[in-house]
């Protein structure tokens, strides 16, 4: 026992326990953490940015825009900073079908897998791996959760899905420097009920891991009410714009604005809660309002 003290006592390993300035001044030359901005003026701000080492989970019903909205974030992000590399591995859509919103914007630093593979988490990481040595890559988009776990196994699918979201974060955002979005589809919902950081599909361990949950829902045009706030807003120009893309003809097509309801569940750095956003579809992406 005693030598056992005497040891611990004269213990320099890697994993020893030091005071927290010896620790902060070891690791100042590894921070190098990124944060991305992507002109969503009040979005950006709300969620304070994202950062390289995040893990951010945007979450919807099907066809509710989630994939939506993750391209438009990512395409604001690259806009303002036409310097940041980011990798998108598209298994939900097509990724040709996908490329097509950038083939009049050849300039966009996007970097793709020539083929995909599925529930391989190696295959992740090294194709993650080469896309940050060969291209500098700062932002991973993964599209989505359920393709990258393998939904034939005999363990618990919760605990399945936790181990993944731990080597997300630990493997890839932490250890790799790279900021992830991953969007997660909503279980079955009941009529009428919202999606919300607790109807995430298969698994508590999304939410628990990530450091931000975002999810999206298709709007119904606005309410006369709603139309006085985005003229108090944006101005009755843009509010005229709006209502123009309703088809009188067309009465039955209440989405016909474009508009969507963007909720930051929570946010892990700024803190907050449960805070929705309204944007639209303007051309090819969405903008907010």
């Amino acid at each position: 026992m005693i030598e056992k003290l005497v040891d611990l006592k004269n213990y320099q390993g890697e994993d020893r326990i030091v005071h927290f300035t010896d620790y902060m001044l070891s690791r100042s030359h590894e921070r190098d953490v990124k944060n991305f901005k992507s002109g969503f003026e009040i979005f950006d701000t709300k969620i304070g940015g994202m950062e390289t080492g995040e893990v951010v989970v945007i979450s919807g019903k099907t066809k509710m825009g989630k994939t939506l909205f993750a391209e438009s974030w990512l395409h604001g992000i690259l806009l303002k900073d036409s310097s940041i590399r980011s990798m998108i591995l598209s298994f939900e859509v097509p990724t040709e079908k996908l490329l097509l919103k950038y083939v009049m914007e050849p300039e966009r630093e996007i970097y793709v897998p020539m083929n995909l593979k599925t529930m391989d988490f190696e295959w992740l990481l090294n194709r993650v791996m080469e896309g940050i040595i060969k291209h500098n890559a700062r932002i991973l988009l993964i599209d989505h959760l359920h393709f990258m776990v393998d939904m034939n196994t005999n363990q618990n699918m919760s605990l399945n899905i936790g181990a993944f979201m731990r080597r997300l974060k630990k493997d890839i955002a932490i250890d790799l420097g790279i900021a992830v979005i991953l969007i997660a589809h909503q279980g079955q919902l009941v009529e009428g009920r919202d999606a919300t950081v607790n109807t995430i599909r298969d698994s508590s361990f999304i939410a628990q891991e990530s450091d931000s949950i975002i999810t999206v829902t298709r709007k119904k045009n606005s309410s006369s009410k709603e139309e006085e706030k985005i003229r108090a807003k944006r101005g009755d120009e843009f509010m005229d714009m709006l209502l123009k893309k309703i088809d009188p003809a067309d009465v039955d097509d209440e989405y016909s604005m474009g508009l969507s309801l963007v909720s930051i569940e929570r946010t892990r750095r700024t803190g907050v809660f449960d805070y929705k956003k309204l944007f639209w579809k303007s051309g090819r992406f969405l903008e907010e309002i």
